[in-house]
């Protein structure tokens, strides 16, 4: 049967419509908080996926089907795996929606601001290469990603039989450890990048309060009369 290169992930172009769930209404400081730790928070997430999932393989070692205990045991796991996928975009969007307002705000002369949304950039690149060349190697066919729901249908859909509830549960393993990696590569990305975002904005912060207290310093001190 002829493989299907198309990703069990997510290409979630939809996701970044929903990014500014993680930043809406909020300042730049208050965007990069969230930001730092939404990444942190799914660093984390993915690692416990990655521990539940691969000891279901575990369990399911040397086996040609997959016992249905083993099934609903993994099944949740994997469904949070998607939706991890699709979150993880989401926040690379938000991200670089933070970093192209931070940059419209205060320039960029040393061009680190593009260069930080370039490396946000290349990680979605990455990651979806990634993932689709797992799926490729699969015999689970999946196609027409657009959405967390219709990957999670198509996940059901090919999962209707012991021997595909397998191959799902070997999918996402792989899936996971992948997760793992490109988070902790994101976690690090968003880090270095927002640190600078931050020094951006308490830059023009400082200056605006030398300004203002430059200002009223001059309100304060007495005029000599002109006569």
């Amino acid at each position: 049967m002829k493989k299907n290169a198309v990703t069990l992930c997510i290409a979630l172009g939809s996701v970044s419509a929903s990014a500014g769930t993680f930043t809406g209404g909020a300042t730049f400081p208050e965007q990069i908080v969230q930001e730092v730790t939404a990444v942190q928070q799914y660093t984390q997430l993915a690692m416990q996926l990655q521990q539940q999932l691969q000891m279901v393989a575990m369990q399911a070692q040397n086996l040609r089907t997959l016992p249905q205990g083993l099934w609903q045991q993994a099944l949740p796991n994997i469904n949070s795996l998607i939706n991890l996928v699709g979150n993880a975009q989401g926040l690379n969007y938000a991200t670089q929606n933070t970093a192209a307002g931070v940059q419209q705000q205060y320039g960029d002369p040393t061009q680190a601001l593009s260069d930080y949304q370039g490396s946000l950039q290349k990680w979605t690149a990455d990651t979806n290469s990634s993932i689709n060349g797992m799926a490729s190697q699969s015999p689970i066919i999946i196609n027409d990603m657009q959405s967390v729901d219709a990957a999670k249908s198509a996940i059901e859909s090919a999962a209707q039989t012991p021997e595909g509830q397998l191959q799902a549960v070997q999918l996402a393993t792989q899936m996971s450890g992948l997760m793992v990696t490109q988070l902790r590569d994101l976690q690090a990305t968003i880090m270095t990048g927002n640190s600078m975002l931050s020094q951006a904005v308490g830059n023009q912060q400082n200056a605006q309060d030398a300004q203002t207290n430059g200002l009223l310093q001059m309100l304060k001190t007495p005029t000599t009369p002109l006569y």
